[in-house]
């Protein structure tokens, strides 16, 4: 969710037009904007504070878990009081009118008019450290308990170095290196044609942009989040034999360095050449080579079933629906709320018409996107689960003479066309909780990317209960990849015909 409200900042800026009213009052409207941001952070950096001081209180876990619930307000509060500031305080033109030499680089224009909101979203990393760090210091017990080897909260410059590299950095510099790569080959066009590229042309260069950075992003990404080839071990054999099994093509396994801040793993890229897969240094000291196979074979889940590529589908989905159906449904709500609450001056005029349109269909399209991505990025994490239980369930130890070689690939097997049984259901259940606990997360705690643990494990020990029900699933996936392609081709009919 994090990433997506950071996406969201991008969104509203690259949104933001032309002013509606003259540039007024910018010292008080500057110092509103730039004071709510403070407040927030220094509001619950003060509460942070307090409930750290009330360790041993017997409430203390409740009161944690409604600082944590409205933990996530406050960020979400950062975009909310960000597009305030751009469409109401004009924002984007106080900074417009200061940087005038900075109009032809999009790229550094965005940097510098995000950065309140980047610097109220990291100010909220130092609110919440305390709490955070109280947190890992009542978990000491549990570790110990649980037979878990016991890791010492984190210093603030360690915690916060973690969250810079997995949140901001790891969302901020595909996009700016996007929007950097645009403005370079549209000044070398200006430069060549003596003119700024038409729209079309513009256009061309943006996608193209965005596809190359799509692409080569994993190289990038792996030293941002400070990664290393996982050492030759009997478990880095078994995991290459698991991708050897199932024809998994993929650059190499790495280890992810979080200062064993988080236990957790994923994967990057699309093209195999350039496709990592990411298990964290906490994750692999404190799990079981056994459910350390569940959690990476949940990643294979995801490369198997080709996410990324279904991700790419639903975003190119969703530009088009703006584009088409979107543009003229905003445009349909602002001519029905100029009938029903007329202006005193009259209708609105074509100019306020023409700003508005863009806001309306920006609105409409973030509400339309996180009710949709949320809903699928959680059938997706479903979908990995079951895979790695199907997994798991055939049995996934299978050595390899040597480290590395993943170029003798062999035909997928049946993992994605067997059921979720008992067995394969326990291991990657067990593994599901060990995260929670390494990661000091309530099983119960609600995800809007992932859904609750509780809720995964539940559901993986439905399916093992009845072979049928595994098929049920699969067919539940396939309606919706249907789906999403009929909406594709939708919007996409839609929009031809509208421009036709």
């Amino acid at each position: 969710m994090s990433r997506i409200l950071l996406l969201i900042l991008f969104l509203l800026w690259l949104s933001a037009g032309e002013p509606v009213r003259p540039l007024a009052g910018q010292t008080t409207e500057l110092l509103l904007f730039l004071g709510v941001f403070a407040l927030l952070v220094l509001g619950m950096g003060l509460w942070s504070r307090l409930l750290a001081r009330r360790l041993s209180a017997h409430n203390f876990r409740h009161s944690l878990h409604r600082f944590t619930r409205f933990m996530g307000m406050a960020r979400m509060v950062i975009p909310a009081w960000f597009a305030f500031g751009l469409f109401g305080l004009q924002w984007h033109q106080i900074v417009e009118s200061h940087l005038p030499f900075l109009r032809d680089w999009e790229s550094a224009l965005l940097l510098v008019g995000i950065s309140p909101a980047l610097l109220a979203w990291m100010g909220l990393w130092w609110s919440q450290y305390p709490a955070d760090r109280a947190l890992r210091e009542q978990n000491l017990l549990i570790q110990l308990n649980e037979d878990l080897p016991v890791q010492g909260p984190p210093g603030f410059w360690s915690y916060f170095s973690a969250n810079l590299r997995l949140q901001l950095l790891f969302t901020i510099i595909p996009i700016l290196l996007i929007i950097l790569l645009s403005d370079v080959v549209s000044l070398g066009l200006r430069l060549a044609l003596h003119h700024p590229p038409g729209e079309t042309v513009q256009a061309i260069v943006n996608i193209a942009s965005a596809a190359a950075v799509f692409i080569f992003a994993p190289q990038i990404l792996r030293y941002v989040l400070e990664t290393e080839t996982l050492p030759d071990s009997p478990l880095r054999r078994r995991l290459e034999g698991m991708c050897q099994r199932i024809g998994l093509r993929y650059r190499d396994i790495l280890l992810w360095r979080t200062q064993n801040n988080m236990g957790n793993a994923a994967v990057v890229g699309i093209i195999p050449g350039l496709r990592y897969v990411l298990l964290s240094d906490l994750l692999l000291e404190t799990m079981p080579d056994e459910q350390i196979e569940a959690v990476f074979a949940h990643e294979m889940g995801h490369i198997v079933h080709r996410h990324m590529i279904w991700y790419v589908v639903f975003f190119i989905a969703m530009i088009l629906a703006l584009a088409g159906p979107g543009d003229a449904i905003s445009t349909r709500i602002l001519h029905v709320i100029n009938t029903w609450f007329p202006s005193p001056d009259g209708n609105l005029t074509p100019s306020t018409m023409m700003q508005l349109t863009p806001l309306l269909l920006l609105s409409l399209g973030i509400a339309a996107f996180l009710i949709v991505f949320g809903f699928l990025s959680r059938r997706f994490e479903r979908q990995a689960d079951v895979f790695a239980a199907r997994t798991m369930e055939a049995g996934s130890g299978i050595s390899v003479p040597a480290s590395g070689n993943s170029s003798n690939r062999q035909p997928a097997t049946g993992n994605r066309s067997s059921c979720v049984g008992p067995r394969g259901a326990a291991v990657f259940t067990s593994a599901l909780e060990r995260v929670a606990v390494i990661n000091n997360i309530p099983i119960a705690t609600r995800s809007w990317c992932h859904g609750s643990i509780a809720k995964r494990m539940d559901y993986l020990l439905h399916l093992a209960s009845d072979p049928q029900r595994t098929g049920q699933f699969d067919r539940t996936m396939a309606r919706i990849y249907t789906a999403l392609l009929a909406a594709f081709a939708a919007s996409a009919a839609y929009l031809f015909l509208w421009h036709s």
